[in-house]
């Protein structure tokens, strides 16, 4: 299967902006049918805590968005939007689209990241969630989950094969994301894809470095800090394999 990851510079807080420029990026890639599509962590807006701008109305235009866009490379699309306003507070997600339109999966951050206030505007989600595609168990997460280990292990024994994270995770910590992104991928036994912004928005800078790991926690790409668009190909049945010779999840604690 395809993995199509867009590692996208922002707009600060310009919804407009950011659609236009995700379909300019995507116009000029290589995509093929059936694959994963996947763009950034607040794609519309960037990392705000601003509520008056973040969330979807009620017609949720981000999510139309990914809606088209899955119907015209005809892939699934996975991106992160914010939630209509409930009761004074939104929701950080990750939503994933069919070409049909049918939602495939509707995933909300569990592990807000407090020093920014996260958790006062996007409050914790209090689950993993699996979706298929094309015969792969994927399992959506966002960001600052990245940290902590143990919300992927469910997942991953409710069988996902493939993680995704998708992030706005500055260039000061930027070592980390990569080397987190390739130990879930060994402990888990799972291929991961983190995709993450480029460019800069207030106080904070981003050097992008979206990458992929295979099940063995071979590199499949890094990126550099430039926006741009990484493609590569995730063989579900080598990764199998892997699990059945080497079935060190077996022997998960319960």
């Amino acid at each position: 299967m395809q993995i199509v990851a867009v590692q996208l510079d922002m707009a600060w807080e310009d919804k407009p902006a950011n659609h236009q420029r995700v379909r300019e990026l995507l116009a000029a890639a290589p995509i093929e049918p059936d694959g994963l599509i996947i763009l950034p962590e607040m794609f519309e807006t960037g990392f705000s805590m601003n509520l008056q701008i973040t969330p979807q109305n009620e017609s949720r235009e981000g999510e139309k968005l990914l809606r088209e866009l899955a119907a015209q490379y005809q892939s699934a699309v996975l991106g992160g939007v914010a939630g209509p306003v409930c009761q004074g507070v939104s929701t950080n997600e990750a939503v994933a689209f069919a070409p049909d339109g049918t939602e495939l999966v509707r995933y909300q951050k569990m592990r807000p990241f407090t020093l920014s206030g996260e958790d006062q505007n996007y409050p914790a989600g209090d689950e993993h969630r699996i979706f298929e595609w094309q015969g792969v168990k994927i399992a959506p997460f966002v960001c600052y989950d990245l940290r902590f280990p143990e919300v992927f292990r469910p997942a991953v024994r409710a069988g996902a094969e493939l993680i995704t994270l998708i992030a706005c995770w500055p260039s000061k910590r930027s070592e980390h994301w990569v080397r987190l992104l390739q130990a879930r991928a060994i402990e888990n036994l799972a291929a991961v894809v983190g995709v993450n912004r480029a460019g800069e928005e207030p106080g904070l800078q981003f050097d992008g470095r979206s990458s992929a790991f295979d099940h063995m926690g071979n590199p499949l790409f890094e990126a550099d800090e430039r926006e741009q668009v990484l493609t590569t190909t995730i063989d579900v049945e080598v990764l199998r394999s892997w699990r059945e010779y080497f079935p060190a999840l077996r022997d998960m604690a319960l």
